[in-house]
């Protein structure tokens, strides 16, 4: 049976977001930080799940809207 995967397993994450949606992005984004909440209420203490992936999927989301900004402006 085929599997398709979406990315090659060797590829970074900070080149994953950048053919991904901003509704994926945002969908990756609340389910790390639901899982994030969930682990900290159940062990009491403060843990960050994937802060290098938050950071990344801000950026990106950034840049797109920046982007977006500069290209209504030229019209």
């Amino acid at each position: 049976m085929a599997q398709a995967t979406p990315f090659p397993d060797d590829m970074p994450f900070s080149q994953r977001v950048k053919s991904l949606a901003d509704e994926e992005l945002l969908e990756i984004w609340e389910e790390t930080q639901q899982v994030e909440q969930l682990l900290n209420k159940e062990m009491r203490a403060a843990i960050s799940l994937a802060p290098e992936y938050e950071r990344t999927i801000v950026e990106e989301l950034r840049l797109r809207s920046t982007r977006g900004l500069c290209g209504r402006e030229a019209r």
